[in-house]
């Protein structure tokens, strides 16, 4: 299963209408730079971090861990001595801890937003995001769209990360949908990478909001 690009939208105006296949049956979607524009927020929280606790972090990093959990990319990021030093958990409530100051400042991927308001009720919905569940929920109520899904995962959930195909699939089983009938939103490649290992339809956001 290969990843959706612009080729696959319908253009209307300034706007982009997403392509869905008829047959599909259910649409996954990340929060984090794929719902909604939160990743300045975030990169802001993760560069105050790593000042703050004196490790090197490079913006390549930071995209190139989109969708994992926080407290996974520190313990990636981090090395033995920083993990002696360091309470690894309290960074990780630090960090979500400033993102959320600035929660207010979020706005909506718009395209994103009509697709969801427009399969409200007609498709199961469903958010996996590697946010805290605090985080995701309050960026979701800012965009009046949190009550639009069937569940929402988040780090707090156990639920396997999305650098595993696993992530994806077991969705696919709760909603009892065949996995090559779900389709998945995302802008992370641990996320786009492991939705396609799972054989499901892709929309690599990026190609419509940089």
């Amino acid at each position: 299963m290969s990843i959706m690009t612009q080729q696959n939208l319908t253009n209307f105006g300034n706007n982009f209408m997403i392509y869905i296949h008829p047959k599909t049956q259910a649409l996954i979607f990340d929060c984090d730079g794929t719902i909604a524009d939160t990743m300045i927020i975030h990169n802001e929280a993760w560069h105050t971090i790593a000042k703050r606790y004196r490790f090197n972090l490079s913006p390549d990093e930071l995209a190139h861990y989109n969708g994992i959990p926080t407290l996974q990319i520190l313990q990636m990021l981090t090395t033995s001595e920083d993990k002696k030093r360091f309470d690894l958990h309290k960074m990780v409530h630090e960090k979500e801890h400033l993102a959320e100051e600035k929660i207010d400042r979020v706005i909506a991927i718009q395209p994103v937003l009509d697709l969801i308001n427009r399969y409200h009720r007609k498709l199961p919905m469903v958010v996996i995001s590697g946010g805290m569940r605090r985080n995701v929920v309050k960026t979701l109520e800012a965009l009046d769209v949190a009550n639009h899904f069937e569940f929402i995962i988040t780090a707090d959930d156990n639920h396997p990360t999305k650098d595993t195909p696993e992530a994806f699939t077991l969705i696919a089983d709760k909603l009892g949908v065949d996995h090559d009938k779900c389709h998945v939103f995302e802008d992370g490649k641990p996320g786009l990478i492991n939705a396609v290992k799972a054989n499901m339809m892709v929309t690599d956001i990026r190609t419509i909001y940089p």
